[in-house]
Parts: structure tokens; C-alpha cells; sequence
């Protein structure tokens, strides 16, 4: 694009001089024909491949289909590059976007005197500025018109803030394209998830993914995200997502790794360096330890100022069991959480202690249900007042329902009552019988039947 507003040639004319078709339709991260523009532009043709498209990413995460997919996009066979995508298996083979930051835009402008399409921002499913920390703006790329002039625009409306959930994907995919620049990496991806779940407690001592819990989590993190769809989790019992991002060999979308890659390491380059075995269930436990033993070994070296990561691989607990128990225990940890401070938590538990219901507390402060979870459980006491509360809602509830029923009934039976309010009336009998006792109506004698 650049190339054609510089020259003033127009794109027909480029399409027939290097391609030789006027017809040709360009993929815009995914260009076919790289060797001939690298001869045109006197450029190398794997540096142009590997820093200006996001070829890495498809490489990375569909390595089946690597070699083919690098030798179409070389070669200039378009339609063959996007088959070997796997983009339209994906159900992403309709129109396409470009996407630009407003930001960007300006900062460009000032900077180099010409604003310039980001390659971190075409990354599919992507919705921030990893930079600006603001939602992206979007255009559709009609059939047949993916080679126009035009660069990114200047707009005068007001920048929106993206979310948190946003900014850690946009991030960890700019930090990505960034490593993939540098190395070509050569790891079982399906291993490093699975060592990392596993610290984060979502594995079982034989080795099983604990997916409901584990999807609860995930899915309930995403819940912000502004673009759902077929790269999102349908709902929280939707564990063939899961299932298929930790399968060896099975071909996803690069934007479903990204999501739980971002939302497992946080950031590229702890995916990257991330050795833990997954093996490593609690290899440095004497034989026999209680289980209050493991947990004043725990505390200890939580005490003197062992990192999570540290403390796992010497007692094999997960990192939620662990923060649980510094919670518990006052034990002030070195984290540097995004959203989970202690404004937020004190807040929580706050609202909490209220009798609020999780998901509206979620709703209320602006983070997950997981966060919520591990807040409230972390506060000693806490979940045993919930319980007394939402048992003592239930017994009120319970009483006025049979209440009501009695006055707008005088002349009720005993079997009307149980017959009209049976949830309250069996939930009052296993728990407040007296009361139930109390206020039903006087048991009436049964009447024999007259023998004719």
C-alpha cells in the first residue's frame, strides 16, 4: 500500500508488473507471492515472510501444516496458503478486517509523518492497542478489492478504553510475533499448558484436567471480552474447547491458543521460559507427611520469602491453594496482581459479607467470578456467614411463602399446603420443624368410609 501511494502506480497495474494478473486479490496477513515482492523491493524474502505478515503465528500453532503453508506464501499460491491456514476449517474464510489504533495513528503521523498498518493489530479475534491500551477501529475488506490505496485514517471521535482481558491478549500476541521474530522455537505446546494447569491446581494427581473447574475459570475470565463467537468458549460446560487446545495434533485457531495462552502466562516470554515439569506432583515430600506437616512447610517458606513458582516445585501445592493459604495466614505476598489489589479485595469481601451474590459482585467491581471466588474463600469465616445468611434467606422465604398461602386460605388443609408449597414445606420440615408444626393447620381426624 505504501509502495502504491508513493509511486502513484496504480494497483492493477502493480497486480499485472509483479504477480502478472490484474485480477490478483492479496490476503493482508497472509500474502501469497512474498518472493516476488521481496525481488521487487530487493529485500530478503524469509525476513519479509517472517517480520511483515503473520505467517509466525500459523507456523507456531499449526506446525502440520508449516512447510506447505511457508512454500504457498513464497511461492505466491494464495488459495492454497489459506486451505493450508486451516482458516476457512475455522469458519474465518468470509470478509476480512483491517484494524488500526486511533493512537497509533497520530503518534505515527508525529513520529514519521505517515501512519502505517500494525501488524500486531490484524491478529484475528484481536480488539486492543497493545501500546495504547484502547479498543481497535475497523474496516471490511471487500471481495475482490483487498489491494486499494489507502492508509489509516485520523478520527475524530473519542478513543474507548478496552478491558483488562483485551489488553493481556492484545499484549501477549504483540510478545509473541515479537519471540517468533527471534527464534524458531521447537517445544510440545500441549505440554507446557498442561505444566502450567497443573500448577495452577487444574490437574489431578493422575494427570486428568480438571475441565469443569478449570472452564468455569476460563470462560468466566473471558466474559468481558466485546467480540464472542465460534473462537470463544459457547458457554461453561463447553469442554470440547478445552479438550481440543490440549489434544496433540489437533488443529485450532491461532486466537483460541492466544486467549489461553494469555490467560495461563500472562505474557509471551513466561510461556517461553516456562519449565516446570509436569510431572512434578510433589516430588520433595518426605513419604508419610500429614497433611498438616505439608502445611507448615508451605508457610515456612512462604515466610521466608519464597516465590510461588519456588514454593510449588518443593511441595508440589498449586498456587491458588497457596495464596489461600497466605491469605489465611496474614502472609504478605510479592505479587504485583493487574486487577486484584487490596482496594478491590477489601471491597469484595465487603460486599460479600452483604450476602451479594458472586456473579453481581463480579458484576459490581469489574472481575472475574474466579477472582471473587478465591477472594471470598480467602477471607477466614467468610464462606460460613454466607451460608448462614443464604440458609437463613431460605428459611424466610420458605415461611412467607406457607404464610401467604394460609392467609389467602383459610380454610386450608394440611395436604393443601403440601400439595401448594411443597418446596417450602419440605424445606421447613427437614430444617425448621417446629415452626412448620407451629403453624399448620390443626391435623383433622381422618372420616372411614361408610361401609354400604
Amino acid at each position: 500500500m505504501r509502495h502504491i501511494i508513493l509511486t502513484g502506480e496504480t494497483a492493477c497495474s502493480f497486480s499485472s508488473r509483479v504477480f502478472g494478473s490484474s485480477r490478483l486479490s492479496l490476503h493482508p496477513f497472509l500474502t501469497a507471492g512474498i518472493s516476488r515482492i521481496a525481488e521487487m523491493s530487493g529485500e530478503n524474502a524469509d525476513n519479509l515472510l517472517v517480520r511483515q505478515t503473520l505467517a509466525p503465528l500459523f507456523f507456531f500453532y499449526l506446525p502440520k501444516y508449516a512447510n506447505a503453508l511457508k512454500e504457498d506464501l513464497l511461492g505466491g499460491d494464495g488459495a492454497k496458503a489459506l486451505r493450508h491456514s486451516q482458516l476457512p476449517s475455522f469458519g474465518c474464510g468470509g470478509s476480512l478486517h483491517l484494524k488500526w489504533c486511533p493512537r497509533c495513528v497520530e503518534q505515527d503521523i508525529h513520529d514519521r509523518g505517515v501512519a502505517y498498518w500494525h501488524r500486531a493489530h490484524q491478529v484475528p479475534g484481536v480488539t486492543a492497542c497493545w501500546s495504547h491500551q484502547v479498543r481497535l477501529m475497523s474496516t471490511e475488506l471487500k471481495a475482490r478489492q483487498r489491494l486499494n490505496e489507502g492508509l489509516p485514517t485520523v478520527v475524530d471521535c473519542e478513543a474507548q478504553a478496552a478491558s483488562a482481558v483485551e489488553i493481556e491478549v492484545a499484549k501477549f500476541g504483540f510478545g509473541l510475533l515479537a519471540q517468533l521474530e527471534r527464534t524458531k522455537p521447537d517445544f510440545d505446546l500441549e505440554a507446557k499448558y498442561r505444566s502450567r494447569l497443573n500448577e495452577l491446581g487444574f490437574i489431578t494427581s493422575n494427570g486428568s484436567v480438571r475441565r469443569k473447574a478449570l472452564m468455569k475459570a476460563f470462560s468466566s475470565d473471558l466474559a468481558m471480552y466485546p467480540m464472542q463467537g465460534s473462537l470463544f468458549p459457547r458457554h461453561q460446560i463447553d469442554y470440547h474447547y478445552i479438550s481440543e487446545l490440549l489434544a496433540a495434533g489437533k488443529n485450532c485457531h491461532p486466537f483460541r491458543h492466544l486467549l489461553l495462552g494469555a490467560w495461563l502466562f500472562n505474557s509471551a516470554n513466561k510461556m517461553f521460559q516456562h519449565t516446570a515439569p509436569i510431572g512434578e506432583v510433589s516430588p520433595h515430600q518426605p513419604k508419610g507427611s500429614t497433611k498438616e506437616e505439608v502445611e507448615q512447610r508451605c508457610l515456612s517458606l512462604l515466610r521466608e520469602g519464597y516465590s510461588l513458582a519456588a514454593v510449588y516445585r518443593k511441595t508440589g501445592k498449586s498456587r491458588c491453594y497457596l495464596k489461600r493459604l497466605a491469605a489465611l495466614n496474614d502472609i504478605k505476598l510479592n505479587l504485583m496482581p493487574k486487577q486484584l489489589n487490596d482496594v478491590l479485595r477489601q471491597k469484595i469481601i465487603r460486599l460479600a459479607f452483604l450476602g451479594l451474590h458472586r456473579r453481581r459482585i463480579s458484576e459490581i467491581c469489574g472481575i472475574g467470578l474466579g477472582s471473587v471466588e478465591q477472594a471470598i474463600s480467602s477471607e477466614s469465616g467468610l464462606v460460613k456467614w454466607r451460608k448462614r445468611c443464604h440458609w437463613e434467606s431460605k428459611r424466610r422465604r420458605s415461611r412467607a411463602s406457607i404464610e401467604s398461602y394460609l392467609r389467602r386460605n383459610s380454610d386450608a388443609l394440611r395436604r393443601d399446603v403440601k400439595r401448594y408449597c411443597n418446596a417450602a414445606f419440605f424445606w421447613l420440615y427437614h430444617n425448621d420443624r417446629d415452626w412448620l408444626e407451629r403453624s399448620l393447620p390443626e391435623a383433622t381426624k381422618p372420616t372411614p368410609r361408610e361401609l354400604s
